[in-house]
């Protein structure tokens, strides 16, 4: 009961999360969508835990192939998401292309299952994979390729773990360069979501990669050391489905064109350009809004950054005094 109990964790996590993003979905953004997908995997991949875990051998052997492609695919889709909270504006499915090693390993995975017999599959599930009875002397040729995937999905989980953990970092730290540019009050103790991202990042990526050294061999024959990796998962999948579900809903074309408005009198008419203290947070203030729809309304209307946007003006009004 309880390792049943610990093994849905998990589950029950995302499913809760899933849940409450396609509640919200009319009012979700881009990155917030796609964190549904991102969701759906992981809900995919730890309901084959579920059945592995529990020695439900058929149902898992069919759900093997399954699993093998939602674990290689959930750090690939994670990245994808850090870049659309970061950089990229809409999604560019070219990026397909870092959904290929699951795609290969699960298909090369399931063309095994189909071409092995029902005793080579009984050897693998109950030798190999739950270590439940002794071992054979020797292995058939399609149990020693399913042997193989077994140690090259390790291989690539780990190496997709460590890009995504490097490139990842690297996007939230050069949006954190850029907010600074933007933000006056950087000094203040509160993180922003982007840096909670990039805590639940390390975290999850640390997890995941101490789960996959150990094995989950390790824990069907440790039962209740399931315990710790059910609860750290559980709660870096909380972490990251929060911060996701706490970013700021985008404004309407016609309230940009709006706000956009209000900005360009700011600048025209009060001439708030003259401050030398003039910072993003006191325009977002005179506006009536936040300091990320205004560097975004500037940098879509404009194609450059605040502070670029405000040195113009002061050029071209001192090109009007000097003339």
């Amino acid at each position: 009961m309880v390792q049943q109990f610990f093994t849905a964790l998990p589950l029950f996590v995302v499913f809760f999360w899933l849940i409450l993003f396609l509640l919200d979905y009319k009012n979700s953004n881009t990155p917030k969508r796609f964190l549904i997908f991102f969701l759906v995997v992981a809900l995919v991949n730890y309901f084959a835990h579920w059945h592995y875990f529990n020695h439900n051998y058929a149902v898992y052997n069919i759900l093997d192939s399954v699993w093998v492609f939602t674990t290689l695919a959930v750090y690939p889709i994670y990245y994808y998401y850090i870049r659309l909270l970061t950089i990229d504006v809409k999604i560019n499915f070219k990026w397909i292309w870092i959904l290929i090693p699951a795609i290969l390993l699960s298909v090369f995975s399931a063309v095994l299952y189909l071409m092995m017999s029902p005793e080579e599959i009984s050897v693998f599930t109950h030798e190999v994979l739950y270590h439940s009875r002794g071992n054979v002397s020797e292995y058939s040729q399609l149990i020693n390729l399913q042997i193989l995937r077994l140690t090259l999905l390790k291989i690539i989980f780990t190496i997709e773990v460590l890009l995504t953990l490097y490139f990842g970092l690297r996007l939230i730290k050069n949006y954190n360069e850029k907010v600074r540019c933007f933000y006056s009050n950087i000094e203040n103790k509160e993180l922003s979501k982007i840096k909670m991202l990039l805590y639940f990042l390390v975290f999850t990526s640390l997890v995941s990669m101490i789960s996959n050294f150990i094995g989950k061999t390790y824990f069907t024959d440790h039962s209740y050391f399931l315990i710790l990796p059910s609860i750290t998962h559980s709660i870096a999948l909380f972490g990251v489905s929060y911060v996701g579900f706490r970013q700021d809903e985008p404004l309407t074309n016609s309230e940009f064109d709006k706000l956009f408005l209000k900005l360009e009198a700011l600048f025209n008419e009060k001439q708030i350009f003259k401050d030398p203290e003039l910072r993003l947070n006191e325009v977002a203030h005179q506006l009536g809004t936040n300091r990320t729809y205004v560097s975004k309304l500037i940098n879509t209307r404009r194609n450059m950054s605040f502070c670029d946007y405000v040195n113009d003006y002061r050029v071209r009004y001192s090109e009007t005094i000097l003339t």
